[in-house]
């Protein structure tokens, strides 16, 4: 504590020793040093606001970063720390005001507690002789207000003799004395060295009071005009300031009324702060577009009670759940992220009901998944969210773990830590290269993997060879949803669209279509007879809700003729299998939709999507790259003023597309039509196998 009170103390002593002793009021010396503080600190105070601001323009984009690598905490504080260097937001400079605050509260209780030192200026020998004698006055040890307490003992005329006999030894007793004698820390005839208690009624009790009300119109204030708190929903801005005022009567009522002085002087201070940076710097001038955005991202209390009465009902449902998949005697499981992901499955998984007795187990971690109503009793559903998978995936007791979600080992999908023998299988939920949109290490820890042609056994390989890994069982089975797709094409009658029929279908990655170019390429495309369906990607709908209202919005104009359409609604691939060209990025929607119906597609070159660095070293064909421009064509998005006119060449050239699509095809896809029997007969013959181990 010494320390301290030598660092802290001694310099803010002296700014109030000067004021007090130019003023002569210990009260107004306070204040004095309250308000030169706050002119000291106003550059920072600037900065920091300024700094606020950059980040309340962030705040959409960090957002969107956190829903899109939702799970992957290491990519989204990569993805974060780059932003803020693309920005020049300091994350630390907010911190900076909090620290200086909170050094100066701790040097105001060194000068509330040490006046002898910092506001008399005494040898620290009569100090020693002065607390000593004080304390064997009162018959107790010493604490932290052992110099007020020398000043209240002195200032009691019966204990005068007693004083002047312990200084008896130093020359200037009796001006030390005096000085003693004299000394004010009153204030309005408040004891400023007193600390308010609730045991004892004195004036000094409307100190906590005073701080209680300041702190709660600050935070009033605060919460209207601070860009750090326009930010924020008001629910946390509420916790804060129930926070904020509670602390500030309670640190009131355990600190010397002085303190007390300080903290609510720095109170209505900060509140015509606020108001001055505000009318220089105004946030909602400055910021208005992303405080929008955030604002509509806030949930209402209605909503807030409703998410709160679901996720009740969620937490009942999943623990009976949870029970009954623990207890389940299991040969087969398949897990899923969401409801989509049963598309993956479907072949085989109606192959294997068909075709043999297993009982199928299907955990899930979304409770509307489409599975629940599908009514076979040897295919039964379990619903858990991904925290609690953790747990039941750590104790999976099965023979076979099948799953199209990536990432074995990491995040919340691990392997089983009582059972070494089981097989994880991953299922494709795409069909271009495996090396270049997925992280390396995806497969590293699957047992067996489906793959979709060719390509994805070099490639496989290829990452064993790279990493030193043993082999994989490489199964031989084709594209399920490839299969499904061709099915439902052919079933449909083959007609041709009054209008050409152009479909816009993004990936969902960072900087898709929909987020660099949308309006520019729909520019391109009103006006020349097509009808213009916008289908985003799913996870984009359910990540950006805001984003979509406002498109939707700004083209309601020609959603009321048809022109445009935006498909929300994936429940059918309709628009898939009609539509005449179709529109992407990077998404694996181009290779379904021209595998399929043997149309080519238009290929916007936004930035790449790239979660494997290393995909060069492979020296491998990345079909993503390579393809584009065999089952289409490719457009930069400078040119994406020609779209509009690449639609039209390329629907006179369908039938040489077609051509060359067939080909692709025959040469990049296992057991066309068949996917579903190749997948279900593995599976089939290792549970057999499996059983045969168990009975030797």
């Amino acid at each position: 504590m010494n320390l301290i009170n030598t660092i802290l103390g001694i310099p803010l002593g002296f700014i109030i020793y000067f004021a007090y002793r130019i003023i002569g009021n210990y009260g107004l010396a306070i204040l004095v040093f309250a308000v030169i503080v706050k002119i000291v600190l106003s550059p920072v105070n600037i900065i920091t606001h300024k700094n606020s601001i950059s980040f309340l323009k962030l705040q959409p984009s960090l957002n969107i970063l956190k829903r899109r690598y939702s799970g992957d905490r290491e990519r989204i504080n990569e993805e974060q720390y780059n932003l803020f260097q693309k920005e020049k937001y300091n994350p630390f400079v907010g911190i900076i005001p909090l620290l200086i605050q909170l050094f100066l509260v701790i040097g105001m209780l060194q000068v509330m507690y040490h006046p002898l030192q910092h506001m008399l200026h005494l040898d620290q020998s009569v100090i020693d002789i002065l607390v000593q004698t004080t304390l064997n006055l009162y018959g107790i040890h010493g604490n932290g207000g052992d110099q007020l307490l020398v000043i209240e003992a002195v200032q009691h005329p019966e204990n005068i003799s007693m004083f002047q006999s312990t200084l008896a030894g130093f020359q200037n007793s009796k001006s030390i004395l005096q000085l003693l004698e004299h000394t004010d820390l009153s204030f309005l005839n408040l004891n400023l060295g007193e600390v308010p208690s609730l045991y004892k009624l004195s004036l000094v009790l409307i100190i906590p009071l005073l701080s209680g009300i300041t702190s709660l119109l600050f935070c009033f204030i605060q919460n209207v005009y601070s860009p750090g708190a326009l930010g924020q929903s008001k629910g946390t801005n509420l916790g804060l300031t129930i926070f904020t005022v509670i602390f500030s009567i309670y640190f009131t009522f355990v600190t010397p009324a002085g303190v007390g002085l300080y903290w609510i002087a720095g109170n209505i201070l900060g509140i015509a702060v606020v108001i001055i940076l505000n009318l220089l710097y105004n946030p909602k001038k400055l910021a208005g577009e992303a405080l929008e955005k955030i604002k509509a991202s806030h949930k209402t209390p209605a909503q807030l009670q409703e998410e709160r009465n679901r996720n009740k009902a969620l937490s009942i449902r999943e623990k009976l759940d949870a029970a009954k998949f623990r207890a389940a005697k299991k040969q087969l499981v398949f897990y899923a992220l969401s409801s989509g992901q049963y598309k993956f499955y479907k072949n085989i998984i109606e192959y294997l009901l068909e075709h043999s007795g297993i009982i199928i187990h299907y955990l899930t971690n979304d409770p509307d998944d489409a599975v629940f109503r599908l009514n076979n009793e040897r295919l039964i559903p379990y619903y858990a969210s991904q925290k609690k998978t953790i747990s039941l995936m750590l104790k999976m007791d099965t023979d076979i773990m099948a799953t199209t979600v990536p990432d074995l080992q990491s995040y919340h999908m691990k392997r089983s830590v009582i059972r070494d023998d089981i097989e994880y299988i991953y299922i494709p939920h795409e069909s271009a290269s495996t090396h270049l949109t997925a992280r390396e290490t995806v497969f590293d820890h699957f047992n067996t993997i489906f793959c979709v042609g060719p390509h994805w056994v070099a490639e496989i390989r290829k990452r064993e060879e790279l990493a030193a890994l043993p082999h994989k069982k490489l199964v031989k089975v084709g594209y399920g949803l490839y299969d499904q797709l061709v099915a439902s094409y052919a079933a449909l009658p083959q007609k041709s669209n009054n209008r050409p029929k152009i479909l816009i279908a993004p990936s969902w990655q960072g900087d898709n279509i929909l987020e660099l170019c949308i309006d520019n390429m729909l520019k391109a495309l009103i006006g020349r007879g097509f009808t213009i369906i916008v289908r985003p990607h799913p996870q984009y709908i359910r990540m950006f809700p805001e984003q979509m209202e406002t498109l939707t919005s700004r083209y309601s104009d020609y959603t009321i003729n048809n022109e445009i359409t935006f498909e929300l609604n994936f429940s059918d691939n309709n628009s898939i299998f009609s539509s005449d060209i179709l529109i992407t990025d990077w998404s694996g929607i181009a290779f379904e939709f021209s595998f399929c119906t043997l149309k080519p597609c238009i290929f916007i070159n936004t930035p790449m999507k790239v979660m494997n660095p290393n995909y060069e070293k492979y020296n491998l064909e990345v079909l993503d790259i390579s393809l584009r421009d065999k089952v289409g064509v490719s457009i930069n998005i400078e040119d994406i003023a020609n779209t509009g006119k690449t639609v039209e060449h390329l629907l006179t050239e369908k039938n040489t597309f077609s051509e060359r699509i067939e080909k692709i095809v025959s040469q990049y896809i296992y057991h066309p039509g068949k996917s579903g029997e190749a997948g279900g007969m593995y599976i089939t013959k290792q549970l057999l196998n499996k059983d045969s181990d168990k009975d030797l």
